[in-house]
């Protein structure tokens, strides 16, 4: 298969929205253009954006949050499912691995992807922590 791999922040976001309600990660379908303002906010926010696309199909992404010095996080890496297993998520965290090679990077991942990120270098850190009281405020959630 021959991918395309993108860098920018000017995306369908009709397209991104649809990925992440075929992961799962979106539940509300009434709430669809809340959704899609608010993810596309956030990936206008971000300083790094990596998309790839099968001709015109986009297949998954990525996005970064950085101060480019000493701190970088992965958010929202999103492979469609029939795209996954096929190397796509080792393109996208390449990418961003490439783009920022001399900061810390940090994630959240789900149990089933631990494993993807352990081959890509990361460890899990016992010290992690997220404040979950933030779902009663995140549109995402509520």
């Amino acid at each position: 298969m021959n991918f395309i791999v993108k860098e920018t922040k000017d995306l369908d976001y009709e397209k991104v929205v649809d990925l992440f309600f075929a992961v799962h990660f979106l539940r509300f379908p009434e709430k669809r253009e809340t959704y899609k303002q608010a993810i596309e906010k956030a990936f206008r926010n971000s300083q790094y954006i990596v998309s790839v696309f099968d001709g015109d199909e986009l297949i998954g992404f990525v996005r970064v949050l950085t101060d480019e010095t000493l701190f970088a996080t992965v958010w929202n890496m999103i492979v469609k499912p029939e795209y996954q297993k096929h190397g796509i998520g080792k393109i996208l965290i390449d990418k961003c691995l490439e783009k920022y090679p001399n900061v810390h990077f940090f994630l959240i991942a789900d149990d089933n992807v631990v494993g993807f990120y352990e081959k890509s270098g990361f460890k899990l850190h016992k010290y992690g922590m997220y404040l979950e009281k933030g779902r009663e405020v995140c549109i995402i959630y509520n």
